[in-house]
């Protein structure tokens, strides 16, 4: 059953993969990657990690995907002007592709698998108790320090992209939130 419910994540993957490159409309490719992240999420079920399981439906698939969605949404499917291939593309693609093979093959050769050590229970191992007693045991401060330094960098890129009202560049403090002219909008002009 592991087997079977194995090769379908990965197919799932690497046809959402196919999918996030070859889709020309960028809401369709943030989808696909969707279907990757969630394919993912399945493998490290299978490998015994539950809580990068749930990290990963939580924040990659659900939080981040969304935001890749809004700001897609919000900028519009702008199309970009195609410009002319290059003269020898698809032999410089293919020369890259055999480089990047070749580099695989050589890294692999050498590698060997061990087994664990004896005494240790991998059963406890992955497991949502097992990454909670390290990180708020041995890696607590820094954790929390990341934390900090997240919010920090939040609430600085809040206050970097606000703009006032009085700002010339905001528009002058009658205008407010009107709309740019030609962009829509019902409201009348400003006097």
């Amino acid at each position: 059953m592991a087997i079977a419910v194995f090769f379908v994540a990965a197919a799932m993957a690497v046809i959402g993969g196919i999918g996030v490159i070859s889709f020309h409309q960028p809401v369709r490719s943030v989808l696909s990657l969707v279907v990757v992240m969630l394919a993912l999420s399945v493998l490290f079920l299978l490998l015994s990690a539950q809580f990068i399981f749930a990290v990963q439906i939580i924040v990659y698939a659900g939080a981040v995907m969304v935001l890749f969605l809004f700001v897609i949404t919000l900028l519009g499917p702008a199309r970009e002007l195609g410009r002319g291939r290059l003269r020898f593309q698809t032999w410089l693609s293919a020369l890259f592709l055999l480089v990047l093979l070749g580099l695989m093959w050589a890294m692999l050769q050498g590698v060997q698998y061990r087994q664990p050590d004896s005494g240790v229970n991998l059963s406890f191992f992955g497991t949502v108790q097992s990454i909670a007693v390290g990180l708020f045991t041995t890696y607590l401060y820094p954790f929390e320090l990341t934390s900090i330094l997240l919010l920090v960098a939040a609430i600085g890129a809040i206050y970097l992209s606000r703009k006032r009202i009085d700002d010339p560049e905001g528009g002058p403090a009658e205008e407010g939130l009107r709309p740019a002219s030609g962009m829509g909008g019902n409201l009348p002009p400003p006097e």
